[in-house]
């Protein structure tokens, strides 16, 4: 088993755990019946879980509710229908019911594997004390500025400038939409986001309010105005802590599991062709 399909395997395994526990707090109330067989909430959680967060939200009303319980009734008629006319008894579905019989004891095992996994605060901190650099903002920069299309242009804006504020010249004439409603913010960014011409010039301005000189990019002519430096500095623990305890969990995880599946393979015999 490769290591990157392993990291899958334990990614499909922790989303089926999420949903494992969200099934355990479901209500066996029953809400509809077809033939003697009843339809409870739980199955209907069930069937809506892997459709994600929009299925569960449509579920939520009365009138998704409604087609989701139909959608259900009309799976159970079906499969009433595949029973009597001796469907279940093919090879195609005994060898699918079986592949899905493994899968369910496999996820049954490894959620047993990991059941006392922990992760303490202790834990989480000793990782964040020993990786300093994993926790480091760069240093960014606030920045506005003008885009303009044509030299003819850049020499009118130019002049604007100078009887003009920045902010009232980029609405008037910047042809970035996104940024000229707003006076030509960009907001704050690092190294590394911008087109390299216009990253070496705006990192280049020193102090707030300093004006670059026109910058060439692929976009067009760009001045661009330091609003402020951001220096680098280290995120707080209790920033990340949540964040930190999810990585290692994620790492504990896929580690016992793996050192599971090792020794499951030793114990039994495994072949490859």
């Amino acid at each position: 088993m490769t290591k990157k399909f392993f990291a899958v395997l334990i990614f499909i395994f922790i989303l089926s755990c999420a949903a494992y526990g969200a099934e355990a707090e479901t209500g066996d109330k029953v809400l509809a019946r077809v033939g003697s067989s009843d339809i409870t909430e739980r199955e209907v959680i069930e069937f809506i879980q892997p459709f994600g967060q929009q299925a569960m939200m449509m579920y939520a009303t009365e009138q998704g509710r409604k087609m989701i319980i139909d959608d259900i009734i009309t799976m159970r008629l079906y499969a009433l229908d595949a029973e009597a006319n001796g469907l279940d008894k093919t090879p195609e579905f005994i060898s699918a019911l079986e592949s899905t019989k493994r899968a369910m004891l496999a996820q049954s095992a490894m959620r047993k594997q990991i059941e006392e996994l922990t992760v303490t605060d202790e834990d989480a901190k000793k990782f964040y004390d020993e990786n300093p650099t994993l926790f480091v903002q760069p240093e960014k920069i606030h920045a506005r500025h003008i885009l303009v299309s044509g030299d003819e242009m850049l020499a009118k804006v130019q002049e604007e400038l100078k009887v003009k504020s920045f902010d009232v010249v980029a609405k008037e004439y910047s042809i970035d939409t996104g940024s000229a409603v707003n006076g030509g913010d960009l907001g704050e960014f690092p190294r590394g986001v911008m087109v390299p011409e216009f990253e070496k010039a705006a990192f280049a301005l020193k102090n707030p309010g300093d004006v670059s000189e026109p910058v060439k990019t692929q976009f067009g002519w760009h001045i661009i105005k330091l609003e402020a430096r951001i220096p680098e500095s280290k995120m707080a623990f209790e920033d990340v802590k949540t964040q930190i305890i999810q990585e290692l969990k994620e790492r504990k995880t896929q580690e016992v599991l793996q050192n599971k599946a090792k020794e499951l393979e030793n114990k039994y015999k495994v072949e490859r062709f």
